[in-house]
């Protein structure tokens, strides 16, 4: 399949990408825009920087690619390394899977409009996320207050992460690759906190109570 033909590896400083030399230059193409549509969010608002491996490309096709890329995501640096021409065994995209533990960002006070925390662990807000704001996070996103913003846990295709609120009012949530608007009309406080999660490949939110589970 054509998605095969490009592999994308999160890297400490930005994304390695391995070209399968196996395919032509429009199944590489194709598989590149592919990739990039479907994390468009996850790269929208900070500099990438790109690392190519694998299939020694033509001048032609380097600067294909740099238009294409250039299209949708903002470039930090990129580079063509064609010493490393071996496919990587790890999965397509390494995105965060410490769901029960692992890194974690603390923020203290009420995330106004305009504002973006992004982190590559869970996002802790303490305080609220006002309409306007968004949290990004490849984790969990644990809101101790009322949560009127964008909220995207699992942001590298995590589908595990889950979003926790004192109270989940926002508009706009997304887990991994599933995203679901709040419904039309006057919405009803809960009186306790909620939790989103995926379940069966639809976003769910309900009453968050520990002795239920989830």
């Amino acid at each position: 399949m054509n998605q095969d033909a490009v592999i994308f590896k999160g890297v400490r400083n930005g994304i390695k990408i391995y070209i399968d030399s196996n395919y032509r230059s429009e199944q590489i193409m194709d598989s590149l825009k592919r990739k990039i549509e479907s994390g468009k969010r996850f790269f929208e608002g900070s500099e990438i920087n790109l690392t190519f491996t694998g299939k020694k490309l033509t001048p032609d096709e380097q600067q294909a690619i740099i238009d294409l890329i250039s299209r949708e995501i903002k470039i930090g640096s990129i580079t063509f390394d064609i010493a490393e021409s071996t496919r990587p065994s790890a999965d397509p995209i390494e995105f965060f899977d410490g769901i029960e533990e692992g890194m974690t960002r603390f923020v203290r006070g009420t995330i106004r409009s305009g504002q973006l925390v992004s982190y590559e662990g869970n996002v802790v807000i303490i305080g609220d996320v006002n309409p306007g704001g968004e949290i990004v996070a490849e984790g969990n996103i644990i809101v101790m207050g009322t949560l009127r913003g964008m909220a995207h846990a699992g942001a590298t295709g995590n589908n595990n992460a889950v979003v926790v609120a004192f109270s989940l009012q926002p508009t706009q949530l997304r887990i991994g690759s599933i995203i679901a608007r709040p419904p039309e009309g006057e919405v009803i406080k809960s009186l306790y906190p909620e939790i989103a999660y995926v379940r069966d490949g639809n976003l769910v939110i309900e009453p968050y109570l520990p002795s239920k589970g989830k």
